[in-house]
């Protein structure tokens, strides 16, 4: 289950939200409002799911806030289901459902007027031919596996029509052209797709311990908003795992400056080789991932630290610095992560500091 979200504005509905059946591929396409509520979700759902095939025994999703928020988790708990969420920036453990939005999207692409804003009328005939389709896996259509048939589709139609009402020709012919156009590049996409996900698919498997590098993404971070994400370190690292969580996604241990989930994708991970003659040559001198901040001066020694608390937000360390060849009312004080290229002065500090206190 996912949102396809970000669409102009059709018959007061601003996203939609695709529900695709695990087994048969069965999907439905729901219209739905821009700011859909949970409550609203949840309505929806009822309305074009549950009332015509029951109650799933579970959900797959990502981690929308809709369907992580109490209201949800809680109605569905009290029903019965069992709610699987997708690995943080791994929308692969969906990917039945990712697959299916952007084969929908490559549909309207195709069909939606310039202004963009006709998509809702098009879902109906959207959900029919993509249900007519069959399956490479199963070589049956959804429809066959959901009702044991291939349902009743318009007739090829005579070009020379002589009845008595031309609009319903037109409406029934305009139908038939958009279901064998629909199919027809349905079907591409589905073979590209497969294609491309197989060359870039590859099993690996880690033990406890074993030193990863993890891809980290920018949307993770907002300091790397404004920066070019081609000039961004693609992985960090190395990191130890500390388990399996399932059977693709493991558990790795962060430093704190990382506040990001810990469980990746094994797609996310890559074994880090050391260099057995020169350990040290693996370590990089550039700043960490979501630090935007270096100097060109030095650090001659920390004067003081203190701890900065705000609501709402983790306290965070700063330390005051002395600059070399300032003067000390120069001084600054500086954000821990942004003295990242001085970490030996501030451990330095931290045992003097220790000293002291320990003397007094």
């Amino acid at each position: 289950m996912d949102f396809i979200i970000g669409l102009p504005k059709s018959k007061d509905n601003g996203s939609i939200i695709v529900v695709v059946d695990r087994f048969s591929k069965y999907a439905t396409f729901i219209a739905a409002p821009t700011d859909c509520t949970v409550e609203e979700t949840t309505r929806l759902f009822l309305k074009h799911v549950v009332k015509y095939w029951g109650l799933p025994k579970y959900i797959i999703s990502d981690r929308n806030p809709r369907f992580t928020g109490k209201f949800w988790t809680e109605l569905f708990k009290l029903m019965g289901l069992e709610l699987h969420f997708s690995t943080s920036f791994h929308p692969q453990t969906d990917g039945q459902t990712e697959r299916v939005n952007a084969l929908l999207e490559l549909y309207l692409r195709h069909f939606v007027s310039a202004n963009q804003r006709d998509w809702a009328k098009l879902l109906d005939i959207a959900q029919f031919s993509y249900k007519l389709q069959r399956s490479e896996a199963t070589n049956k259509s959804t429809f066959e596996l959901a009702t044991g048939q291939q349902p009743l589709t318009p007739h090829t139609l005579t070009i020379d029509y002589t009845g008595r009402s031309p609009a319903a020709f037109k409406f029934a012919k305009g139908w038939h052209e958009q279901a064998d156009i629909a199919r027809s590049y349905l079907d591409k996409a589905t073979k590209k797709m497969k294609k491309w996900a197989d060359k870039k698919r590859r099993h690996t498997e880690y033990k406890v311990g074993d030193m990863v590098l993890v891809k980290l993404l920018l949307q993770q971070f907002k300091s790397l908003r404004p920066v070019h994400k081609g000039l961004v370190r693609r992985y960090e690292g190395p990191f130890p795992i500390l388990g399996k969580v399932d059977k693709v996604s493991y558990k790795v241990e962060l430093p704190p400056r990382l506040k990001i989930h810990p469980v990746f994708h094994v797609s996310y991970l890559k074994p880090y080789h050391e260099d057995k003659d020169d350990p040290s040559r693996g370590l990089s001198k550039r700043a960490p991932t979501a630090v935007v901040t270096s100097y060109d001066k030095e650090v001659e020694h920390i004067i003081a630290d203190r701890i900065i608390r705000r609501r709402g937000v983790p306290p965070t360390t700063e330390y005051l610095v002395k600059w070399k060849e300032l003067p000390e009312s120069e001084a600054s004080w500086e954000p821990t992560n942004a003295l990242w290229q001085f970490q030996e002065q501030i451990e330095r500090f931290r045992a003097e500091d220790a000293t002291r206190t320990s003397a007094a």
